[in-house]
């Protein structure tokens, strides 16, 4: 499984080269790499979804593992809360905020639907779309007050009103109800799902190239910021996984990869509609990107030799 994932890490990052070299070649630019992440996100993934959930059979296992992701998901944030606050502790001249949500929120969407797609096909697309329900709830209430220090109704409507979020509503009503869908459209559909992975990736890869990752090599709190995204935090995900071993395996795997992730390129997104330290913030998803491509097949791999020891 490993393995799977350290093979599916070299493609990403093989891609991510593209969207770099898209970017230094003025073939993509700025605002290009920011057109392809809105055609990701509010039109590849949420038509992946509403094909993962209409390519998945019926099965009560497979809604008891839903439920049981939902909450997993959340009791993974609030330890990861939690262990930020504690790790990232807040002082003058430090962008504590934007450390604090680098480590807290991952771009599980970006990078987890390729990686439980690798593993596990749709079924494991099927569980991340759980996990992206409460990812949503949190960085946009929790991680909006994190980064302005005031609460906003408004932040969670707009969450309620996201791609994502409908597309989740529309699959889990084809999911139970089982209404046929013409094989023109779910052709369609098929294919639409497919670009996400290249397309994300290219668009991860064009963000990492507008970062100053020498900039980013110099400073002692990047390396701490990412190790505490990359590896600390995960770390305690995974003893809270190890705690439920009467859940589906795939489940927990999912659930920790997701968790692993690098730093959610929503930072850097909300720090420019903010007006906050945005290059600092995309120098954290830039380092944070790279490194996950050795550190997700590591933490699996441990995961799974200690499932095997239990």
């Amino acid at each position: 499984m490993a393995q799977i994932i350290a093979n599916q890490a070299v493609i990403m990052l093989l891609l991510n080269l593209v969207g770099i070299l898209a970017y230094k070649l003025k073939i993509i630019n700025r605002d290009g790499g920011r057109q392809l992440s809105k055609v990701v996100l509010e039109i590849v993934t949420p038509v992946l979804v509403v094909h993962a959930y209409m390519d998945v059979e019926f099965d009560k296992r497979l809604v008891v593992n839903l439920l049981w992701t939902f909450l997993l998901a959340v009791f993974s944030y609030i330890i990861t809360i939690a262990g930020a606050m504690l790790l990232l502790r807040k002082k003058t001249c430090r962008e504590t905020a934007i450390e604090r949500f680098s480590a807290i929120y991952s771009n599980c969407g970006f990078m987890g639907i390729p990686l439980a797609n690798a593993l596990f096909g749709s079924e494991g697309v099927f569980y991340v779309t759980a996990f992206l329900t409460i990812f949503f709830l949190f960085s946009w209430t929790h991680g909006i007050m994190l980064l302005t220090g005031k609460g906003d109704i408004k932040a969670l409507l707009h969450v309620m009103r996201s791609p994502t979020i409908i597309a989740i509503g529309i699959g889990l009503i084809l999911y139970f109800t089982r209404l046929p869908i013409p094989s023109v459209l779910g052709d369609t559909m098929n294919y639409i799902a497919d670009l996400n992975t290249p397309l994300a990736m290219i668009a991860s890869g064009v963000s990492v190239a507008q970062a100053n990752i020498l900039s980013a090599f110099k400073n002692v709190r990047v390396y701490w910021t990412s190790a505490c995204k990359l590896i600390i935090l995960p770390f305690l995900t995974m003893a809270m996984l190890l705690c439920f071993g009467f859940i589906a395996e795939e489940v927990r795997i999912v659930v920790l990869l997701l968790a692993a992730a690098p730093s959610a390129a929503m930072c850097t997104l909300q720090c420019q509609k903010l007006g906050l330290h945005d290059v600092y913030a995309s120098q954290i998803f830039a380092f944070t990107t790279i490194l996950s491509m050795g550190t997700l097949p590591l933490l699996v791999k441990i995961f799974t030799l200690l499932l095997d020891l239990m």
